[in-house]
């Protein structure tokens, strides 16, 4: 069926930058299964709707606060006023990227179509097909994963720019003490391709350790298009290493130790009762190996770097700026806890005024939080940190209780997301990573492939 090949083709569109990612998730997480539904006269499922409303809901929380600190303005600056004097749509923007509204808005256009065909239409009782959008996902992510990560050794060594697309080299500034290069794949940062990483080898290795520990609850039959059951587990053991490579040549210092930590708590958490020496013998492998990877990379110099410096002056290593940046973010929440300052104003100059107003205007680099909470806090203050842990929240019982009312051999998949999840959450703690368009592609789009897996499921149309 077409539309298991295009699950099958996604994972490499995810991987090959913010365009192409774009381009393939409304093509293969909305229009085509949407336009399938309405075609075999199936109305969109509620729980895909809700799914999409929880989305956009996120997405507006941004533009609200950067609205209300227009209308209440918080005079702070004396040369500065709130006035509208970026591109008028600015103001609406958002934090989070633009598609999770898109996404909900197309998916509410296929609703009213798939309603209103549903009516009119008989059922059409043509042959039923296989449509697995979670196993052609895993499948496709398998190769994709070790043609990214051998096209990602080769960067590290000869430096090639693949994000430029056109034979540029990357930056003096990415070479590592060790002569090799930063790697940034096709998505133009490191810590981007360091929060992509992240979240595949956790989700992956979180599955492999649950087949192996849950066999006995859960069904792992149908996760790859093989059959045989061991290259299932062979081909989750790869994909969680070719990323967790990535994530150690994308030199991301807290990306790399929250990565290693997790792939030796979840055998912990999982297998030291059931499969207690498998358990140990693969902490000690991973204790091993990783030390190696650290310190081929030239990873472990940075994380010592950083390290000593903080044990010895009290400060981050000489040229890492975030502890300004925190100081600077949380100066900003201080000043305006319930609804904060809006992400518009602070891009439009309340930022380089705090940067000057707290003695850092000689500063070079006068960014971002690099904190994700620290973000929020300064953008939408209180308000909007507890209006996306309550979506949040809301999202994850949604499909928490759809699996577990009609499909609870599929209930591996919330640990599974959740691990993920959480990876990148302490990831947040020194990177702005789930406010990178390309590393939130990858969270939505697993939302889809898993709601949309239930979905073709719920309907019988698999």
């Amino acid at each position: 069926m077409f539309i298991n090949y295009l699950f099958f083709l996604f994972p490499f569109f995810l991987y090959l930058g913010i365009a192409l990612q774009g381009l393939s998730f409304y093509i293969i997480c909305i229009v085509a299964p949407a336009v399938y539904f309405i075609k075999h006269r199936h109305i969109i499922p509620d729980h895909i709707i809700k799914t999409a409303i929880c989305l956009l809901l996120i997405h507006i929380i941004f533009p609200i606060t950067n609205i209300i600190n227009y209308i209440f303005p918080l005079e702070q600056f004396p040369n500065y006023k709130h006035q509208l004097s970026l591109k008028w749509p600015s103001v609406l923007q958002s934090n989070f990227p633009s598609y999770l509204f898109i996404g909900s808005i197309l998916l509410f256009i296929f609703l009213f179509f798939s309603k209103k065909y549903n009516k009119k239409i008989s059922q059409n009782k043509s042959e039923k097909i296989e449509i697995s959008p979670l196993k052609y996902f895993l499948s496709g992510l398998f190769p994709a994963s070790i043609l990214i990560c051998l096209a990602l050794i080769y960067q590290y060594n000869v430096g090639l720019d693949f994000h430029s697309f056109k034979g540029k080299y990357l930056e003096a500034t990415e070479i590592l003490d060790n002569g090799k290069y930063r790697v940034n794949g096709f998505y133009g940062h490191p810590l981007t391709i360091a929060g992509a990483g992240l979240a595949y080898s956790i989700f992956c290795w979180s599955l492999l350790w649950l087949s192996i520990t849950k066999n006995h609850i859960y069904k792992f039959d149908n996760l790859f298009i093989f059959k045989n059951k061991n290259i299932h587990k062979l081909a989750l053991v790869i994909i969680s290493l070719c990323n967790f490579i990535i994530v150690i040549l994308s030199s991301g210092r807290t990306a790399g130790i929250v990565c290693v930590f997790l792939l030796i708590s979840i055998p912990l958490l999982l297998g030291i009762r059931r499969k207690p020496f498998l358990t140990i013998l693969t902490i000690l492998t991973l204790g091993v190996t990783s030390l190696f990877f650290l310190k081929k990379s030239g990873l472990m110099e940075r994380i010592l770097f950083t390290t000593n410096s903080i044990s010895e002056t009290q400060t981050l290593d000489n040229g890492n700026y975030r502890q300004y940046f925190w100081k600077v973010y949380w100066q900003m929440f201080l000043d305006k806890p319930i609804v904060g300052h809006g992400n518009y104003w602070l891009k439009d100059g309340v930022r380089e005024n705090y940067y000057n107003k707290m003695g850092y205007e000689n500063l070079p680099e006068k960014y971002n939080a690099h904190n994700n909470y620290l973000e929020i806090l300064a953008s939408g203050g209180l308000l909007a940190l507890f209006w996306i842990t309550t979506i949040l929240v809301f999202l994850y019982k949604t499909i928490k209780n759809k699996i577990n009312k009609h499909f609870k051999e599929m209930n591996f998949l919330i640990f599974c997301y959740l691990s993920m999840f959480i990876a990148n959450l302490i990831h947040a703690l020194t990177q702005n990573v789930f406010f990178d368009s390309s590393v939130v592609y990858i969270y939505t789009s697993i939302i889809y492939v898993i709601i949309w897996h239930i979905s073709f499921k719920e309907k019988n149309t698999i």
